[in-house]
C-alpha cells in the first residue's frame, strides 16, 4: 500500500494542483532593528546573516555618505572622481584619519597595492563562519538600504553621487583590514604610495647616513624626528590617539558589583568614528556597545555578565628596515651581500583633470621581503644607496573580528582574558574590564611585531635607529640581514595581564602600571619601547587614573562617602582635574610671581608683565572645567613647556618607586618657564583672548547653525583637542568619543553613556547633533547622562522606541 502510495505521489497524484501558486522560499535574511533614543539600533535576529543584516541597514541609514567615501578611498578611486591635481598642478588632498591631509593620488596607488584580491580572500578564509554570516548580512542589509533609497534618494551629502555603489564582500573585508592597520601602516600613506626609485642612479654612490656624532646635534635631531615619515607616527606615538579605561572592581565600588568606565579619544570625522550598535543573535550572542564604522560587532560594551573597552596600546605592531641597495640598481638591495630584485607591481589610477577629462596615471609599486617601499623625500628618501621599507605584523591580521565576536560572549573577566589569548588578534588596544562579581582585568593581547629582545639589540645598530628607538620608540632594523627578519606576532603566552579585586587603568602608557599594587615587568621590550619602556615616568592622564581611585577610596575628593557609584563615578570624570598641574603650579607661581609687579622676558627678548597672569594663575582651580578661568592660559603653558616632560622643571624627579607622585614640584633654578610664561601672555595678546578666558567660550563647535560649548581639555584624562581657528578650538575635533558608564545589579547591567558627536554624520539627520547638545548641557548645564537600554524591558520602555522588520 505504501508502495502504491508513493508511486501515485510520483506521478502527480494525491493534492498536486497546477494552478496553485508556489510557496515562496524563506528568505535568506532576517531582522527586527528597535531604535531607542538618539538614534541607537538594536539589532535582534535568529542567526547572524540576520544580525548583520539589520545592522547593515540601520548602519547605511546613519553613515552611508561618510562610508561610501570611505569605500571609494579603499578601491583607490579619489583621483577618479576628485582628481589628483587642481588646475594650477597643486595635489588634491583629504582629511586623513590621524588630521593629516592626504594626496588623492599617493592614496589610490597605496590602497590599490595593499587592498588585492588576494587580500581579501585572505580575510575571508581567515575569519569564522559567524564572521562570515555577519559580513554577508552585512553587504547584503547595506544595498538594500542603497536600493530602497536609490542614489537620489540618498541625503543631501551624496545625493546622485556617481561614486556611491553597491558594497562589495570584498570592499567589508578591506575595510577590516584597513582598520587592522590603523596603528601600522595606515600612518605611511603618502610614503608608501609614492614610493618610486630614484631617477638618476650613479654607480657606486655612498650611503646618506648619518653618523653618531651628527646625531648629538640638536639641529640634527630635529630634523629627523620632523621628516615627514616620523611626524606622521606622532599622533600616535605621542598619545595624541588615545583612551582612558577603568576596571573597577568589589574592593572600590560600594555595591561590590564591577564598573566599566569606557571614554576613547578618536577623531570626529571619518573611518575612526564610533556608531553605537546592540547585536542580539538569539541564544548566542547578545552585546550593546559601539563600533568602528563599517565594522560589524561591537568593538568595546556590555553584555549582561562582563563590560569592556579598549586603550590604544604601546606596541610596536610595523617595524621600519633600512636597505643597502645594488649600487647599479636601486631597485635591487643586499640581503647577507646577496642582490636581490624588489617586488614590481604595475598599476594604474585614474585622475578626473580640472577640465572634466579623465587621465589614466601608471606607476610601478615596489616590495622588498619585508614589505613595501617607503619614500619621504627627505630623511627617509629612497636614495641611489640606502632606501627603507616597512613591515606590518596587522596586514595579515585575518582574526580582528573574530576576536571581537568571541570577546563579546565571555561569561566573566577572567574568560574575557581567556577569549583575548585565543587569537590574540586586538590590533592595537589594551583591555580593561570588570564583571558583576566585581572582579577587574588589564590585559594587553594586542598584536606586536615578533621581534626578540635579541633582535632589538643587533639589528637597531645604526645611529638613527638607536636615536629614534630611545627618543620615540620606533624600531628601525638593519635590512641587509636576514637575521634581522621576522614573522608573525608576539604570542599570547608572553602577552601582560592582571586580575584583581580592587581595580586597574589604563590612559595609553604602557602595561608596567595598571593599578597601585601591581608593576608587570619582564615582557618582550618589543610592546613598550622607549619612552613607553617599562618603569618610565607616567603621563598625565594615566597619573591622573590612579590618584582619582586613592582619591575617592579615601574620601579626600570632595564628595560624600567613599567608594565608587555610578553616579559618583561620572562626577569624579566630570570635575576634569589637571593632575600635573596639581603637582607643579603653585610652587611656580610662587617663586614667579613673588613681588608687587612680577614680569619676565620673553623669548625674544621682550619684557613682558606678568601681573594679571599671575592672578589668574593663582585662583584656578586646577581643572578643565567650562567655565573654569585659567585653564586656557596654563594649557598654553603646558603646551610650550613640551608638556612639562623635561626633568628641569621639577624639583623632585621622577621615581620609579612612586609613579604617581613624582615628578613633583617645580625646581626653581629653572628659568625657562617664567619665559614661557611671557610668551603664553603674548600669545593670548596676539589673538585677542583674555588671559581669564574660559573654555566654554572658546571651545565650541557649530552644529545646526548653532555653537555648542565642548567639555574638557587638549591634555587631560577629560579629554578634547579642538583645531584652533579664527580664536575658538573647533573643527576638525578629536577627543571623547564613545562614552560609557557600565555597572551591574541583580537585573543586568546598568549603563549609562553618550556618543559624543552623535549616531549619524548625515547633516539632515535628527541623530546628526543631539548628543553633541546633550552631551554639553551634561557639562555645563547639569543633564543626566542617557541610559543605554539593554534588556527587553528597557528596550521597549524607551520613550523613543519604534521599530521596523526587515528581510529578503
Amino acid at each position: 500500500m505504501a508502495s502504491a502510495l508513493l508511486l501515485l505521489s510520483a506521478c502527480g497524484g494525491g493534492d498536486t494542483d497546477p494552478t496553485r501558486p508556489e510557496t515562496p522560499a524563506a528568505p535568506s535574511f532576517v531582522a527586527e532593528i528597535r531604535y531607542t533614543s538618539y538614534g541607537v539600533p538594536h539589532i535582534k535576529a535568529d542567526d547572524f546573516k540576520g544580525a548583520g543584516y539589520g545592522y547593515g541597514y540601520a548602519f547605511a541609514s546613519d553613515h552611508i555618505c561618510l562610508f561610501a567615501q570611505e569605500v571609494l578611498t579603499m578601491r583607490g578611486e579619489r583621483s577618479r572622481y576628485f582628481g589628483d591635481v587642481d588646475a594650477k598642478g597643486v595635489a588634491i588632498t583629504y582629511l586623513g584619519q590621524f588630521g593629516d591631509f592626504t594626496p588623492n593620488l599617493a592614496s589610490d596607488f597605496f590602497y590599490k597595492s595593499l587592498m588585492t584580491p588576494a587580500q581579501a580572500a585572505a580575510l575571508k578564509a581567515g575569519a569564522g563562519p559567524e564572521v562570515r554570516d555577519l559580513v554577508t548580512g552585512f553587504v547584503a542589509g547595506y544595498n538594500r538600504y542603497l536600493r530602497d533609497k536609490g542614489v537620489n534618494g540618498l541625503p543631501s551629502d551624496c545625493k546622485g553621487a556617481a561614486w556611491v555603489k553597491p558594497l562589495s564582500e570584498d570592499e567589508a573585508y578591506f575595510r577590516f583590514s584597513q582598520a587592522a592597520i590603523a596603528g601600522s601602516s595606515l600612518q605611511f600613506i603618502g610614503a608608501i604610495g609614492a614610493a618610486q626609485p630614484p631617477l638618476v642612479k650613479p654607480a657606486g654612490a655612498a650611503p646618506v647616513l648619518l653618523s653618531a656624532r651628527a646625531l648629538k646635534s640638536k639641529a640634527t635631531q630635529m630634523a629627523v624626528l620632523n621628516s615627514p615619515l616620523i611626524q606622521n607616527t606622532r599622533w600616535l606615538q605621542e598619545h595624541v590617539i588615545g583612551s582612558n579605561g577603568y576596571g573597577l572592581g568589589k574592593g572600590v565600588t560600594q555595591s561590590g558589583a564591577g564598573m566599566v568606565l569606557g571614554n576613547p579619544h578618536f577623531p570626529w570625522w571619518g573611518a575612526l568614528r564610533l556608531h553605537q550598535l546592540h547585536l542580539t543573535v538569539a541564544g548566542k550572542y547578545d552585546v550593546m556597545g559601539a563600533t568602528l564604522l563599517g565594522a560589524v560587532v561591537p568593538l568595546i560594551g556590555f553584555n549582561k555578565d562582563v563590560a569592556w573597552t579598549h586603550t590604544f596600546s604601546t606596541d610596536n605592531r610595523f617595524t621600519l628596515h633600512q636597505l643597502k641597495l645594488d649600487p647599479t640598481d636601486a631597485t635591487r638591495y643586499l640581503m647577507d651581500g646577496v642582490s636581490k630584485p624588489m617586488t614590481q607591481t604595475k598599476l594604474s589610477v585614474q585622475a578626473l583633470q580640472a577640465d572634466g577629462s579623465v587621465k589614466t596615471i601608471d606607476r610601478t609599486m615596489y616590495a622588498t621581503d619585508y614589505g613595501p617601499m617607503l619614500n619621504d623625500g627627505a630623511t627617509f628618501a629612497w636614495g641611489s644607496a640606502n632606501a627603507y621599507s616597512i613591515r606590518d605584523a596587522n596586514y595579515t591580521n585575518y582574526k580582528l573580528l573574530d576576536q571581537a565576536l568571541l570577546n563579546g560572549k565571555a561569561s566573566s573577566a577572567e574568560s574575557l582574558r581567556s577569549a583575548l589569548a585565543t587569537y590574540n588578534a586586538l590590533p592595537w588596544v589594551n583591555t580593561m574590564a570588570a564583571d558583576k562579581n566585581g572582579r577587574a582585568l588589564y590585559a594587553n593581547y594586542s598584536v606586536a611585531a615578533n621581534v626578540s629582545d635579541a633582535q632589538l639589540g643587533a639589528c637597531v645598530n645604526s645611529p638613527t635607529g638607536q636615536f629614534l628607538l630611545a627618543s620615540r620608540g620606533l624600531v628601525l632594523m638593519d635590512g641587509s640581514k636576514s637575521s634581522c627578519q621576522w614573522t608573525g606576532a608576539i604570542a599570547s603566552e608572553q602577552r601582560p595581564y592582571v586580575l584583581r579585586d580592587d581595580y586597574i587603568v589604563n590612559a595609553n602608557d604602557s602595561h608596567w602600571f595598571p593599578s597601585e599594587q601591581t608593576r608587570l615587568t619582564g615582557y618582550p621590550k618589543i610592546i613598550a619601547t622607549g619612552p613607553d619602556a617599562e618603569g618610565r615616568v607616567q603621563g598625565e592622564r594615566t597619573r591622573t587614573g590612579h590618584v582619582q581611585v586613592s582619591d575617592r577610596m579615601a574620601g579626600t575628593d570632595g564628595l560624600a562617602g567613599k567608594g565608587f557609584t555610578l553616579a559618583n563615578l561620572q562626577q569624579v570624570y566630570q570635575k576634569s582635574r589637571f593632575f600635573k598641574a596639581e603637582m607643579w603650579l603653585d610652587e611656580f607661581v610662587a617663586a614667579t610671581c613673588a613681588g608687587g609687579a612680577p614680569s619676565a622676558k620673553d623669548s625674544k627678548g621682550n619684557t613682558v608683565d606678568l601681573s594679571k597672569a599671575c592672578g589668574v594663575l593663582s585662583i584656578w582651580k586646577k581643572t578643565e572645567g567650562l567655565v573654569d578661568p585659567g585653564s586656557l592660559l596654563f594649557r598654553k603653558l603646558y603646551e610650550l613647556s613640551g608638556e612639562l616632560k623635561d626633568a628641569s622643571y621639577w624639583r623632585v624627579a621622577f621615581d620609579p618607586a612612586d609613579p604617581v607622585k613624582t615628578p613633583r614640584g617645580f625646581n626653581t633654578a629653572n628659568t625657562k618657564a617664567a619665559t614661557l610664561l611671557a610668551d603664553a601672555v603674548q600669545w593670548f595678546a596676539e589673538q585677542g583672548i583674555p588671559l581669564e578666558e574660559v573654555n566654554a567660550r572658546r571651545q565650541v563647535i557649530v552644529r545646526d547653525s548653532a555653537p555648542i560649548s565642548i567639555p574638557g581639555g587638549r591634555y587631560t584624562f577629560n579629554n578634547v583637542r579642538g583645531n584652533l581657528t579664527a580664536g575658538l578650538y573647533g573643527d576638525p575635533m578629536y577627543g571623547n568619543s564613545y562614552m560609557q558608564f557600565v555597572t551591574f545589579d541583580a537585573n543586568g547591567p546598568v549603563a549609562e553613556g553618550v556618543l559624543t558627536y552623535s549616531q549619524s554624520s548625515h547633516l539632515l539627520s535628527a541623530n546628526f547633533s543631539d548628543q553633541t547638545k546633550l552631551y554639553s548641557d551634561i557639562f555645563l548645564k547639569g543633564a543626566k547622562w542617557p541610559k543605554l537600554p539593554f534588556s527587553e524591558a528597557e528596550i521597549k520602555a524607551d520613550p523613543a522606541y519604534r521599530t521596523m522588520s526587515i528581510s529578503e
